[in-house]
């Protein structure tokens, strides 16, 4: 693996971390909690939640006792994953220390708000159209409030598909 691509991701993971870390810290020193602010109406406003859960606040109301040890085991193996899938990817895979660092630092981003109080601060609001999938029973009337790292981590996946989509169909050159 090429040592660019090993630092962009070790650059990206650590800039995710830093701005993630810097806007929670912002958000919990000047706003209280259930606070919100209009940004663009009620479209986007800026609302300080914790959320105990995992994505988009599932399990957010289970206050079992191994909830918080279980996300973070779980997390650290989403942690290995991301580095494995990292170099794994052929060398000729283009952006995946653009892709992979976005994932690992969100996912370390919220893991360690995880680990220091067992709840990860969100604070982006967006009131997308309404959402129904019947046969989950899931309706949905406002967008998950998010962070930082939960952005980073969608827009690292979405690179990442793109990605495979583009070099799904390249075969490696054979090794001479």
């Amino acid at each position: 693996m090429k040592k660019r691509k090993i630092m962009t991701f070790a650059l990206i993971s650590a800039g995710v971390i830093l701005i993630d870390q810097i806007t929670k810290w912002i958000i919990k020193t000047t706003m209280d909690l259930h606070q919100t602010i209009e940004v663009l109406g009620d479209f986007f406003t800026i609302s300080f939640i914790l959320n105990s859960g995992i994505a988009f606040g599932l399990f957010d109301d289970n206050s079992s006792a191994i909830k918080r040890p279980l996300l973070i085991i779980i997390s650290i193996i989403a942690l290995a994953i991301i580095v494995y899938i990292f170099f794994s990817l052929p060398k000729s895979v283009k952006m995946s220390g653009l892709a992979m660092g976005l994932i690992f630092g969100g996912a370390i981003g919220n893991m360690i708000d995880r680990i220091a109080k067992g709840q990860v601060v969100d604070f982006l609001d967006f009131d997308f159209p309404n959402i129904t999938i019947k046969f989950l029973k899931i309706h949905m009337t406002r967008w998950p409030t998010f962070n930082v790292a939960d952005m980073c981590v969608l827009a690292g996946i979405a690179i990442l598909l793109i990605i495979i989509i583009i070099e799904g169909g390249k075969a490696e050159p054979a090794a001479a």
